[in-house]
């Protein structure tokens, strides 16, 4: 749960770290895995330096559907769903794969968090209808399967992508500068389990690891693909803008967009940002989204986004190392943050700002030393806050804690836990109570 609030303290440094924070429930009990634990045939063998970047972040935002328009050569307007037609689609042959692919397409375009050597960065997935010819002379044969484009950022161009004040009915472009890009073809590989077809990537049975080629996993190869790029073994040469439109009229709200693939040199990128090249990119073909589903895909992934300190803020040691643990959570690195948060306390030992610990706490159960996080979690308690804003942050440690006993084979005090979360206003812990205490609450 996102929680952006103003902070009980006057100080304005905590107000930067209140404002960022991200206070996340630990995952389900059936789902809980170590930050270490790698599986070979996923990574192919490779191993990279864990001081360089983080594991990739689970995906923090997502659209699944938009309405692409694009003119076609009669003077008329085609649309479709999640494609944009090609220029004469009402006269080509419908039942054409080839023409349903249209001019670009996607099933989902999603954004996670990375940090490479202690910068935030983005990675905007774009997941689509792909395929080949098996005999691609004679055009015939065709295989579809699905492919994935990303594209790797620095996390500041979120804010660019949405701004504070969004400048309705003006078209606007953003250079998003890629740190690196790259496609993956055929990434789902098919596997036949029980005479189904499955999917390897949304499948995750030990019959689908068995079955399962290095090269189905996506995440490692981008992981690979990163490493490549930072030892200069591969060179990025390719860049993506973003075309937006937003549009109020009458009451409706929309945003056009649209994606602009370019190399990444600078004389070009500059051509492409001049007016002259662009002002015109939609009228001819473009993706139509709800405003508020842009809104909230961007925003979410902004909510993971920790502003860099400015000022006498940086050179703060408590400050500048509770930042650096909370960037370090958000993308997964759980060593990371908890060495971060250990300096932060180290700093300032008698800190009454429960989220550190709450953090640490955290932290230190996803790696599975819960012992470790159960005192953090008896700290943060005991440090109540005074605002309402706060509360319900705060009642999220008995909830935690409850796991991190659970874990240690103490089910009564985890019970206990999860029952005084659910008195004190957490309604989800009555999951728990109901599947691992056999208590149902009315």
């Amino acid at each position: 749960m996102l929680l952006s609030r103003k902070s009980r303290f006057s100080n304005p440094k905590y107000l930067i770290l209140r404002l960022c924070s991200l206070l996340i429930v630990l995952l389900p009990i059936s789902r809980l895995v170590s930050q270490n634990q790698v599986d070979p045939d996923c990574a192919d063998g490779y191993e990279y330096d864990a001081n360089d970047f983080s594991i990739l972040s689970p995906v923090h935002s997502e659209i699944t559907y938009a309405k692409g328009w694009a003119l076609q050569d009669n003077g008329t307007w085609a649309s479709q769903n999640n494609t944009i037609p090609t220029t004469n689609v009402r006269s080509q042959d419908q039942n054409s794969r080839l023409n349903k692919m249209g001019q670009d397409n996607f099933v989902s375009l999603q954004l996670r968090k990375i940090t490479i050597k202690d910068k935030q960065y983005s990675i905007l997935l774009k997941v689509y209808e792909d395929g080949e010819f098996e005999f691609p002379i004679l055009g015939q044969g065709w295989k579809s399967y699905l492919s994935l484009d990303f594209y790797i950022f620095e996390s500041e161009k979120l804010l660019e992508l949405l701004p504070d004040n969004v400048p309705y009915n003006l078209k606007y472009l953003v250079n998003l500068k890629c740190f690196a890009t790259g496609t993956v073809r055929n990434y789902t590989r098919i596997i036949e389990v029980d005479r189904k077809k499955l999917p390897i990537y949304n499948y995750y049975s030990t019959v689908a690891k068995m079955y399962s080629s290095k090269r189905s996993d996506s995440d490692a190869l981008i992981v690979r693909h990163i490493q490549n790029v930072l030892s200069k073994n591969t060179i990025t040469d390719a860049n993506l803008f973003m075309a937006i439109y937003p549009i109020r009229n009458s009451g409706e709200e929309v945003v056009r967009f649209k994606f602009i693939t370019t190399y990444l040199k600078e004389d070009l990128n500059n051509r492409q940002a001049s007016p002259d090249n662009w002002t015109n990119i939609f009228d001819y073909s473009y993706y139509e989204v709800d405003y508020y589903a842009y809104q909230n895909f961007i925003r979410e992934a902004q909510g993971y986004f920790v502003r860099p300190l400015e000022g006498s803020l940086a050179d703060d040691a408590f400050v500048s190392s509770y930042q650096y643990g909370i960037i370090r959570y958000n993308t997964g690195d759980y060593q990371g943050a908890a060495i971060a948060f250990d300096e932060a306390i180290l700093r300032n030992p008698g800190t009454n700002d429960f989220l550190v610990y709450s953090y640490r706490g955290n932290a230190r159960s996803k790696m599975g030393f819960f012992n470790d996080a159960i005192s953090d979690f008896d700290r943060a308690i005991s440090l109540k806050p005074i605002e309402v804003r706060d509360y319900s942050n705060w009642v999220k440690n008995y909830f935690n804690r409850g796991i991190a006993k659970y874990y240690i084979g103490n089910y009564q005090g985890a019970c206990d836990d999860w029952k005084k979360s659910y008195d004190l206003g957490y309604g989800s812990a009555d999951e728990y109570l109901l599947n691992y205490c056999n208590r149902r609450l009315n």
